[in-house]
């Protein structure tokens, strides 16, 4: 809400018309000035910026302006003019109050309704300035605007109380009209005769007639846009209470602009309270049976007004819906329930309004299944004896982790140690190891100096064996020529074997022929030292 708690976001009434000169109009258009320098630019733009009261959102887009646009907001803002402060608004205000009836009163009803309509305009478009002016301890516009309230609304609560009861109690009359008798404005020195009852009931009808009730409603949403004026309204004594009793004028779009302050009320810290106590006044002075009767009996027979009823299903969601407390929220669900709500949301199901249809499913998606409450209840009652069952074997198997992780620590150490002292071992057994592949390189190289030895020793026995078959070939040799006496042997005296070739014999064959014809000559004798059989049996 402009810079206060939050944004109401309601649009002015359709009745409101363009100010007169008593309250403040824009000079006729004065010649284009020249751009001033960036920087003066700037300057002057955020003192217009700060006037404004404008929300961060707006601020931010307004900045993204070129030079060109903020120059002519600028213009604009410097060209327009606050004809009438504050004070002017309240002593009019102050005049209907104080002064009573008249012949005049009628002429004075008619200024008022202009002076409401540019009280509201100046409220919503004035600086920030000026409605701090309108709402500071000298001037107490909110209670001066709040006692105009009271007044107006007199006749409408009491025509309402005079339907319900079908008679008039003149006792009932002044209890509706002790908030605006016992009021700063009414206890002033000014103040002239007092209403009678039934004028100040003339008098409040004629008020209410001219749609005074709603423009009031109107000029304190304007203030609750401001932080300061939503304050104000929240700490008032009354003013929350008069607010609730406007529900009671016949015109929708006051019931539904209400509504919608209400519900700003009660979303804010602390203005639940403020709402809850507001209603049950409203029960005392209407003299209600059950707490929001009459809420829900305007909602079920303005059925034709599509904007109340969504502000209404609203105000009926928060009101119920934006409790923290479990307990209270399902009581003011079951006040709604007894007074038919349930039974009437079934019927708007069938509703063309989209608007209204997203309020009442927001409703019925909050709403508390007391039977299916009840049901978890006892569901939950049974998961909790589970739940202790389980908590008491989860404390015995946390009881046997803690034993196994006690021996499984205990046979870790164990096992430590045992690995130390394998580690040592391995240790021993890779020195160990390390003599026997040395003693086994040495035996190793033994073997093969051995093996080289043997093949040596083989290779010699080989040669002999060759030799002494060569030497048993030759002796066999000789031998046949011996036995052919082609040589002859004889030992010399030294011992050593003397060969001569024998001379060959006379044959009667071609070969003999031919040895004769070739006479054989002598060699000389063939030595062989040493003697044959020595020579066969000599090894190689």
């Amino acid at each position: 809400m402009g810079n206060a708690a939050g944004s109401l976001d309601m649009s002015p009434g359709r009745d409101v018309k363009r100010p007169l000169s008593t309250y403040g109009q824009k000079q006729p258009p004065a010649p284009k000035l020249p751009l001033p320098p960036e920087d003066e630019l700037e300057e002057r733009f955020t003192m217009v910026l700060n006037s404004m009261n404008l929300p961060p959102d707006k601020v931010k887009l307004l900045c993204q302006y070129d030079n060109e646009k903020k120059w002519e907001l600028v213009c604009d803002q410097e060209r327009f003019q606050v004809k009438n402060p504050p004070s002017e608004y309240i002593q009019k205000l102050k005049s209907v109050l104080e002064q009573g009836g008249g012949r005049k009163f009628k002429r004075r009803v008619q200024e008022s309704t202009q002076v409401l309509r540019e009280l509201e305009i100046s409220l919503r478009t004035n600086h920030i300035g000026w409605a701090e002016e309108f709402l500071n301890e000298e001037n107490k516009g909110l209670d001066v605007l709040v006692d105009y309230l009271s007044f107006a609304q007199r006749a409408v609560t009491h025509d309402t109380d005079s339907s319900d009861n079908g008679s008039f109690e003149e006792k009932s009359v002044e209890d509706l009209t002790t908030s605006a008798t016992n009021s700063p404005t009414h206890n002033s020195p000014r103040s002239g005769r007092p209403f009678t009852t039934r004028k100040a009931l003339r008098y409040s009808r004629l008020l209410s007639q001219k749609n005074h009730l709603h423009l009031c409603i109107m000029c304190l949403r304007a203030i609750m846009n401001y932080q300061l004026g939503f304050n104000q309204v929240m700490a008032h004594p009354n003013c929350v209470n008069e607010i609730t009793l406007s529900l009671n004028n016949k015109n929708a779009r006051t019931k539904a602009l209400v509504l919608e302050l209400l519900a700003a009320v009660c979303l804010v810290r602390g203005g639940h309270e403020i709402i809850i106590a507001a209603f049950n006044n409203f029960k005392d002075v209407c003299g209600e049976k059950d707490r929001f009767e009459k809420l829900m009996e305007y909602f079920r027979n303005d059925d034709n007004n599509i904007d109340f009823m969504v502000a209404c299903m609203q105000f009926i969601n928060i009101v119920v819906h934006s409790v923290e407390n479990m307990n209270f929220r399902v009581y003011l669900q079951y006040e709604f329930t007894q007074l038919g709500i349930d039974s009437y949301l079934e019927k708007l199901t069938v509703t063309e309004s989209e608007r209204l249809q997203v309020q009442i499913q927001a409703y019925l998606d909050n709403v508390f299944d007391i039977g299916a409450m009840l049901e978890d209840a006892e569901a939950k009652n049974t998961i909790m004896e589970h739940l202790e069952e389980l908590q008491e074997q989860n404390a015995q198997l946390n009881n046997r982790l803690q034993q196994c992780e006690s021996e499984a620590v205990e046979k870790t150490s164990e096992l430590e140690k045992q690995l130390i002292q394998s580690r040592k071992e391995v240790e021993l057994l890779k020195d160990s190891v390390k003599e026997t592949q040395a003693q086994l390189a040495q035996l190793q190289q033994k073997e093969k100096e051995r093996e080289t030895h043997i093949e040596k020793e083989q290779e010699r026995e080989r040669d002999r064996q060759r030799s002494a078959k060569a030497l048993t070939e030759l002796e066999k040799m000789v031998q046949v020529l011996v036995d052919r006496g082609l040589i002859r042997m004889d030992r010399s005296e030294s011992g050593s074997l003397e060969l001569h070739i024998m001379p060959a014999a006379n044959t009667t064959d071609n070969s003999t022929t031919e040895i004769k014809a070739s006479p054989v000559t002598q060699s000389p004798p063939l030595l062989l030292s040493p003697p044959l059989h020595h020579l066969l049996l000599r090894p190689l």
